[in-house]
């Protein structure tokens, strides 16, 4: 479980931007002057899938019928719990907390009915700060602020069914493929750290953090700091700047992070941080919105048993670009990635990398007021393995309609539907071979946020 950091922390930082004034007696905060709140959302969902890609359609029982037999829809509830507190303390500075709690869905269900509830986490983040007039301090368990400026795009993924595939990855997770989409550069979230974000000045903001142990959601106690495989003093810096040029809005951002192998061992030959760094930008001319990010990052080897491994180059790239038109929007959207395919102690299994492109197209139409909205769209992944192995290769085409909702403050009604067309040869057939499978889904979701 993590730990909000109270105590000689939050003193530290309090002194540092409250000034003198924090030193004269004050009364303690209650419900009276802490002004207190609880929060969160519920959702219930019903979900509809015509066709499991992963449903081995071989394999039969002995009265002829398929063994394997997934049911065709289910209903899902979610729901979480925000505790907030928040206050403007004499001398001006602001002071706060906040601790989110699962109150329903699978991870609460493991945590009620696993054998070892130690080891699945019902809290999210959870963390208190200090804002004053040098800037803003928070501490423990929460998501980095980035700053990230990237893609443009129209294109959603309309809520329909998550499909999966025979490993229980999401259809493009095409087997032991290495290239991912994602382009942050947060190691872990919701571990616990320290992050300060100074004043804006001319447009620049900047936040800085730190993580003693990414290993860990609660580092309040001693961790060993030697585990083979594992990474330590995390540091991330991220920065956005936001102005116009030529009377046209623009954003540039810029992020670096590193974090430190644990393996201390002597023998271990080419051990070194895992760097890695983010770039991006958009801007908004004559109704465009054009945006775009690029990452870099090395993953380094750390050594198993003494003996030098490589390291894994990575590259993400992606642009988009949208054009509003009065109630409609249109955009589209391109991203590549690209990793050197090592194994999970990064030897090299060949020469190559693993590659996936993704391209999708969308439409938004918001004229029907009412907070409603209306979303389509098409999307394209393609994922190559430097070994032409088809065990980790996909192609997944989804066709995707949206009706979104907004029936008062509080209240959202999802309405939406998914096509998909997915090229994969795992636990498709028995051979080696690939096959196409075409499912449908339909979602209907209706979630309350109070």
């Amino acid at each position: 479980m993590k730990k909000v950091l109270l105590g000689t922390t939050a003193l530290l930082a309090a002194g540092m931007f409250a000034g003198p004034a924090l030193g004269q007696a004050r009364t303690a905060m209650t419900a009276t002057n802490f002004n207190l709140t609880l929060g969160g959302f519920t959702t219930f969902r019903f979900e509809y899938q015509s066709k499991a890609p992963a449903q081995d359609v071989t394999t039969l029982d002995a009265d002829g019928t398929l063994t394997d037999q997934p049911r065709n829809h289910n209903l899902d509830f979610d729901a979480e719990l925000e505790f907030r507190g928040a206050a403007t303390l004499s001398n001006g500075v602001k002071a706060g907390w906040e601790i989110e709690l699962e109150a329903g869905g699978t991870e609460l269900a493991d945590f009620v009915d696993d054998a070892d509830p130690t080891d699945i986490d019902i809290i999210d983040d959870n963390f208190m700060y200090v804002d004053g007039r040098l800037g803003k301090v928070t501490m423990g368990g929460f998501s980095v602020t980035t700053l990230d400026v990237g893609i443009a795009r129209t294109y959603s993924s309309a809520g329909g069914v998550s499909l999966t595939d025979d490993a229980g990855d999401a259809l493009a997770a095409a087997g032991d493929n290495q290239a991912s989409f994602t382009n942050s550069l947060t190691a872990s979230n919701g571990r616990n750290r320290i992050q300060y974000e100074p004043p804006a000045i001319a447009g620049l903001r900047i936040a800085m953090a730190y993580a003693p142990d990414i290993a860990l959601e609660n580092t309040t106690g001693v961790t060993q700091e030697d585990d083979v495989g594992a990474g330590d003093k995390d540091i991330q810096i991220g920065a956005q700047w936001a102005g116009s040029v030529a009377g046209n809005r623009l954003r540039v951002s810029f992020g670096w992070a590193t974090t430190s192998p644990e393996n201390q061992d002597p023998t271990a030959v080419g051990v070194s941080s895992n760097g890695r760094w983010r770039l991006g930008a958009d801007i908004e001319i004559a109704g465009f919105t054009i945006g775009g990010h690029y990452v870099s990052r090395t993953d380094n080897a750390l050594a198993v048993d003494g003996a030098a491994t490589t390291d894994e180059d990575i590259v993400r790239y992606g642009i988009g670009a949208n054009y509003s038109l009065g109630v409609w929007q249109f955009g589209l959207a391109y991203e590549k990635a690209t990793q050197d395919e090592n194994d999970i102690n990064h030897v090299a299994i060949g020469t190559g990398k693993d590659t996936a492109t993704r391209w999708d197209f969308g439409v938004q139409y918001t004229g029907l007021g009412s907070g409603r909205t209306i979303i389509a769209g098409v999307r394209q992944e393609n994922w190559k393995d430097n070994a032409d192995n088809p065990d980790n290769e996909a192609k997944v085409r989804s066709i995707d309609l949206q009706y979104n909702w907004k029936v008062a403050a509080g209240l959202d009604l999802d309405f939406g539907y998914t096509n998909y067309r997915y090229t994969h040869h795992a636990g498709l057939d028995s051979t080696d071979t690939q096959d196409t499978r075409t499912a449908h889904g339909i979602k209907v979701q209706t979630k309350l946020t109070f």
